[in-house]
């Protein structure tokens, strides 16, 4: 029998990178890749650090929260006389408005010894008796100054930039560094020798940062 001296056919090889699936493949892994890549590098850079704003725990000695007082309301500005004698109550002579007429502002110019000064407030009286002078708005007591001739001051900051001043005073129950809170018993109208056409009565200031304004702009007289 004779061997056959025929060759196989030897197969060929087949060019991987001509095929028609091959750089889609190749892309599709290249951008898993960089998608996995950048996420990781996010989650690396995101990871939590220290900044530099802490939150502190304030705390005492029992180890309790410490109890912050604060004013729930802004204060506003109050009688410097008790409510139920409002009916009776009176302003004698007005703060001087250089914008009121010509009759206002002649009974708010205060007259001594033949001198014209302008009113910066405004006397109260009731019914020309002695009355509790209150405080109207809670603060701390600036100065108590003792004058006989303007019947004595008492002069009050306020935390919301005002100051009121109370003269024509006695029996003043405060003295200068006092907290007072609101509607506190200053002392009590008297009369004096610089206003004795007006009477018992107490003559009201308030100022807002150091300027006079008219108290009726405040108060509903």
């Amino acid at each position: 029998m004779r061997e056959d001296n025929k060759q196989k056919p030897t197969p060929q090889k087949t060019n991987v990178t001509k095929q028609r699936w091959f750089w889609p493949v190749i892309y599709a892994s290249f951008s898993i890749l960089l998608v996995a890549g950048v996420w990781g590098y996010s989650a690396l850079t995101n990871s939590p650090k220290e900044t530099g704003t802490s939150q502190l725990t304030a705390t005492n000695d029992n180890n309790e929260s410490p109890t912050v007082e604060t004013n729930a309301t802004a204060e506003s500005v109050k009688y410097p006389f008790k409510e139920a004698l409002l009916k009776d109550a009176k302003v004698i002579q007005d703060y001087y408005d250089v914008e009121a007429n010509e009759q206002s502002r002649e009974g708010a110019l205060l007259v001594f010894n033949q001198t014209f000064t302008t009113s910066e407030g405004i006397a109260i009286s009731v019914n020309g008796e002695g009355f509790d002078v209150l405080a109207a708005l809670s603060g701390t007591v600036e100065e108590v100054k003792d004058d006989a001739f303007v019947g004595n001051e008492i002069t009050i900051s306020h935390s919301n930039g005002m100051t009121t001043k109370y003269s024509s005073v006695g029996d003043i129950a405060v003295k200068k560094g006092d907290k007072v809170d609101q509607g506190q018993v200053l002392g009590k109208a008297i009369s004096n020798e610089y206003n004795p056409n007006a009477g018992t009565h107490l003559y009201f200031e308030v100022m807002q940062e150091g300027k006079h304004i008219n108290p009726k702009s405040l108060l509903a007289f």
